[in-house]
């Protein structure tokens, strides 16, 4: 008996997708927590769930990672072949402008891996679409299940993750081209400093950008150019802010740059890179919501904030129970289908006296639905008749 009652111990898997079901629920206290505090609540309470968001997450990016890899050893290989030559003439055949052509190669070569890589990172958005989805649930402390809502968030954010991504793919290929452009073809350093400043600066504003943009996408039912508008303003109004917060969700890239932790690099990203990413970013965005939108939705609810549709029914059913409800008697009987007149049905051959029979009966039962409709007055009034009668069938007996 003591065996049967003793609940069966969850696995790992099923704490990863589920979360762990014998923890207590969140307190009213835990609900208003701050912004740190809900970041160690979610990336250490549901630490299972982060990591199985990022192996999801880390599924999308497989293309990007590929071609990456594939472009990076064929240039390795290339660079043992190309020729080269010194002033002495070392090297056979000798080339001339050896220099010149590598580095019009190189920038040929870095110029077609970008391009594909701009599919390849909308692909990936998709991942970050069901992930910031999952973490917006967690925010909100709404019931999750994770593989479920990954794919759920995927389904209702694909096209506004496929557009950013194509926008921030196009946005990196800018940098790469400014940094090679000029150098291939000899041109201005001037014209490069430049160019190459313009499109840092886009890159940047696009990071920002795309962090509340896919953030309010997963959050809200908002019309595309209400997200392009709110995006660009949350972008204008807290500039400074945005980047030291979005800065410090992207930490994990800054690993790559420090030579000799690749594979620490490969682990944390494979584990926790992009779901830390995820969860700081969402955390700020929706610090940045609750300051400058939040107290705008009821002023204008159709123009920046449209109401998720569960929200919608618990506001209509809330307002049906204030309602006042008919008074029914528990005493009166509704009368069953059977009861009360019928009407009697034609037979082929029916004549003119059929017919007014026929008004007849139906006009004698359109009579009994309307009595049965009519209201009680009261209990009181009604047991004082019964009372009433009784008491006359006694004197009449």
């Amino acid at each position: 008996m003591a065996k049967a009652e003793k609940k069966k111990k969850k696995g790992i898997v099923h704490k990863m997708m589920f979360g762990n079901e014998d923890r207590p629920d969140l307190t009213p206290e835990q609900l208003n927590m701050s912004k740190w505090a809900m970041f160690k609540f979610i990336f250490i309470n549901r630490f299972g769930t982060t990591v199985l968001l990022n192996i999801l997450t880390m599924l999308f990016a497989l293309p990007a990672i590929a071609v990456m890899l594939l472009f990076y050893l064929n240039s390795s290989v290339a660079a043992g072949f190309i020729p080269y030559s010194s002033n002495i003439g070392i090297g056979y055949p000798v080339v001339s402008d050896a220099a010149s052509l590598g580095v019009i190669s190189d920038f040929t070569y870095s110029i077609t891996e970008f391009l594909i890589m701009v599919p390849c990172i909308a692909i990936f958005a998709l991942g970050l679409a069901g992930n910031l989805y999952v973490i917006r649930k967690l925010i909100w402390h709404e019931p999750t299940r994770t593989i479920k809502d990954f794919f759920r968030g995927i389904k209702k954010c694909w096209l506004g993750a496929i557009f950013m991504g194509i926008l921030f793919g196009l946005a990196l290929l800018l940098v790469v081209f400014s940094a090679g452009y000029f150098d291939a073809f000899n041109l201005s350093v001037a014209y490069k400093a430049v160019m190459l400043t313009i499109s840092i600066v886009l890159l940047v504003f696009m990071i920002i950008f795309a962090s509340f943009f896919m953030t309010q996408n997963a959050a809200f039912k908002m019309r595309p150019m209400v997200l392009i508008r709110n995006s660009a303003l949350f972008v204008f109004g807290a500039f400074i802010q945005s980047v030291i917060f979005i800065g410090i969700g992207l930490a994990p890239v800054y690993l790559m740059f420090i030579p000799g932790i690749t594979m620490l690099l490969v682990i944390i990203y494979m584990f926790v890179g992009f779901s830390f990413s995820t969860i700081v970013i969402s955390l700020f965005c929706h610090f940045c919501y609750e300051k400058f939108l939040y107290d705008k939705v009821t002023d204008k609810p159709s123009a920046v904030y449209s109401k998720r549709e569960r929200d919608v029914l618990n506001e209509t059913e809330r307002a049906k129970k204030k309602q006042p409800t008919a008074y029914k008697n528990p005493k009166k009987r509704k009368k069953s289908i059977d009861e009360g007149s019928s009407i009697t049905p034609l037979t082929p051959t029916f004549r003119r006296e059929d017919l007014e029979r026929l008004q007849r009966e139906h006009e004698q039962i359109m009579r009994e639905g309307e009595d049965d409709d009519e209201p009680v007055a009261d209990d009181v009034q009604l047991d004082t008749q019964e009372q009433q009668d009784t008491s006359d069938g006694k004197n009449s007996d």
